[in-house]
């Protein structure tokens, strides 16, 4: 009877480590040290070259990962045309000697009979702008025979293709996902994502720095806390309204906070609902709660107020003129509409914003994050916030 690597121990310790160092880099060393055991491989490397940029991304052998300063010699072309095989050296450490790759076919990922494709090296993908390539050479004395050996590097050879493709689309979201952050901490005003159970999911740099100033609001363990047991309810409300329903019945609500050092701080908080949601048990329902810096003064578009509060356009821009200190008979003029239409909006406004009067509505609309309320031509008249605690949820 033959060998049947798939009901191998070995086999399946190995083809586990190779999925684990797709989503861990630091796991790769260890994969190829397993898989030069099982296969009779000497010296397994995994190159991830750029041919973009013409430098390697990632360079691995079992005795640890490289990533810097690594470069082909003059005159070594890497491997391009999947017809011609042609060699690419790499040097994967300081003061090593560069190390031939070979590439065989564009979609090689089985051995061939005497196992030369991974000796000249194996290219696992190939794109416009990356090439991953495999190889090794064939022990000379080893316990594995030669048929074994060709066995098992076809059993195993389209794992690695397939980790391969998961490394690069992980490496990609992992990309995508820290310029998004980083973006996030270019604002001037707070950002955070909870669960219903306050739990922090992510809060940018600007959110920290208020929670870590302002002695009524804190971290702990990951939970956002108040020492106010009236803000800490208000901000539970906020939360479950938000992720209530997980579409169209979730809502959005504001809420203002005197920090502890006399600073109004609107808070604002809104459903998130992915483009694309992922339904399962790693799917939490989340939220999205804005801090609103009370120094930003940059420009808000009306569309900006349409999805905070739900106001329609008209609405918004109404607002944004009220608050910028035009009167009803002014508004009414530059938007062509009736005193009576301008009251019915400003009702359906304050309705929407959970204000009151519309001394509240502009003082909201003061602190909102990014908004300007300097009137073209002259000075707004921004009422100052009182001591105390105002707003509504919901």
């Amino acid at each position: 009877m033959g060998e049947h690597p798939t009901a191998d121990d070995d086999f399946h310790r190995l083809v586990d480590s190779i999925y684990e160092s797709a989503m861990d880099v630091a796991a790769m060393p260890a994969a190829l040290d397993l898989f030069s055991r099982y296969t009779a491989t000497d010296s397994p490397r995994y190159l991830i070259w750029d041919k973009l940029s013409g430098h390697a991304r990632l360079g691995v052998t079992p005795h640890g990962c490289f990533t810097s300063g690594v470069s082909l010699p003059d005159g070594v072309i890497p491997p391009s045309d999947p017809g011609q095989p042609s060699y690419a050296g790499t040097a994967l450490a300081a003061g090593s000697d560069a190390e031939a790759m070979a590439d065989s076919i564009a979609t090689a990922v089985a051995v061939s009979r005497d196992g030369d494709e991974l000796e000249q090296g194996i290219r696992l993908i190939d794109t416009a702008e990356i090439c991953v390539l495999m190889s090794g050479t064939s022990t000379g004395q080893s316990h594995v025979s030669r048929t074994v050996r060709e066995r098992r590097l076809a059993h195993v050879m389209p794992h690695w293709a397939r980790a391969a493709r998961m490394q690069q689309r992980n490496f990609e979201l992992s990309g995508l996902a820290s310029l998004g952050l980083a973006g996030l901490d270019t604002l001037d005003f707070g950002v955070m994502v909870l669960q219903a159970d306050m739990r922090v999911r992510y809060a940018n740099s600007w959110a920290e720095a208020l929670v870590q100033a302002d002695s009524n609001l804190s971290l702990e363990q990951g939970l956002l806390r108040s020492r106010d047991p009236s803000l800490q309810s208000v901000l539970h409300g906020l939360l479950e309204g938000a992720v209530r329903g997980r579409g169209a019945d979730a809502a959005s609500g504001s809420w203002m906070h005197i920090t502890s050092g006399g600073q109004p701080v609107p808070i604002i908080v809104v459903p998130l609902v992915s483009r694309q949601p992922v339904e399962g048990p790693w799917q939490l329902p989340a939220a999205m709660m804005l801090l609103g810096n009370s120094e930003s003064r940059s420009v808000l578009d009306a569309a900006v107020l349409t999805s905070l509060f739900g106001l329609s356009r008209k609405e918004s821009i109404i607002a944004i003129r009220l608050a910028a200190g035009e009167t009803l008979n002014e508004i009414a003029e530059r938007e062509f509409l009736s005193p009576h239409t301008v009251r019915v909006h400003i009702r359906d406004t304050l309705r929407k914003t959970g204000t009151h009067r519309q001394s509240e509505l502009v003082r909201l609309l003061h602190l909102l994050p990014g908004v300007n309320l300097v009137r073209a031509g002259g000075a707004s008249a921004t009422p100052r916030p009182r001591g105390a605690r105002q707003g509504k949820s919901g």
